[in-house]
């Protein structure tokens, strides 16, 4: 599992080096970015995200001041879901202002789940009350998984197949994303192409010794997973821009 999570930290660096090295060599994309935030200055840079702090892996500067930050996912023409976001069931709760007796039970029944997978993560007799929350929360949580400041954001897919850039301002993003709230026996899915799991794992932690079974195990995390192909569909009419490396 170290090894595979070090692949994808690595795959996920070069996405990020591709499309910061990629993006200021594609002149009418810039323009359409101007375009799209209005911007008055010219291209200035870019650099990596993690330089300025924040969620961004890549931002875009102009001489004007302004700047374009970039969230990006790589992706493989098989691809399934990819994660958005993770954080643990404790600061799930906090963000979401789910406090005391309902804190606890999301946290027993992620608990269950980890001690039979088979199980739905949401049992039966639990969905209604859990399906009204999330259907006032949806909006919030999708803005959690995908932005920090959809206002001035673009989210960038890469196809490490074919090699080719897809480009959607956030805000539209947002806008068109559906909040229907349907439970799955992983969790539960909010439209057509978001998911929402208890994250997954293997085994003790041999470091720590944590179980797989206590709420501190990373593999019980909250997860919220994007489905790229149907994203991808879902979202035809209003990407921004498309290039190839």
């Amino acid at each position: 599992m170290r090894n595979e999570n070090n692949k994808n930290a690595v795959d996920g660096r070069d996405t990020e080096m591709r499309i910061k090295n990629s993006i200021a060599k594609q002149p009418e994309t810039v323009k359409k970015l101007k375009n799209k935030f209005n911007i008055k200055g010219e291209l200035e840079n870019t650099g990596g995200g993690g330089f300025y702090g924040g969620k961004a892996d890549v931002r875009i500067n102009f001489t004007c001041g302004h700047y374009v930050d970039v969230s990006v996912k790589g992706f493989k023409n098989n691809a399934g879901f990819n994660q958005l976001a993770r954080t643990s069931v404790s600061k799930f709760c906090t963000e979401f202002g789910i406090e005391n007796e309902d804190k606890k039970e999301i946290e027993d029944m992620v608990v269950a789940k980890s001690k039979n997978t088979k199980n739905p993560l949401f049992p039966e007799d639990m969905r209604e009350k859990w399906k009204r929350f999330f259907e006032q929360n949806a909006k919030k949580i999708l803005k959690w998984g995908f932005t920090k400041n959809p206002s001035r954001e673009i989210f960038v897919l890469y196809n490490r197949d074919t090699s080719v850039v897809r480009i959607y301002a956030m805000k539209d993003i947002l806008k068109r994303l559906s909040v229907f709230v349907a439970f799955t026996k992983g969790g539960l899915n909010i439209g057509d192409c978001v998911s929402l799991q208890r994250k997954g794992g293997n085994g003790v932690l041999k470091a720590n010794r944590i179980l797989k079974t206590s709420i501190k195990h990373p593999g019980n995390n909250i997860q919220l997973k994007i489905k790229i192909n149907k994203f991808i569909e879902l979202m035809d009419t209003i990407k921004l821009a498309e290039y190839k490396i």
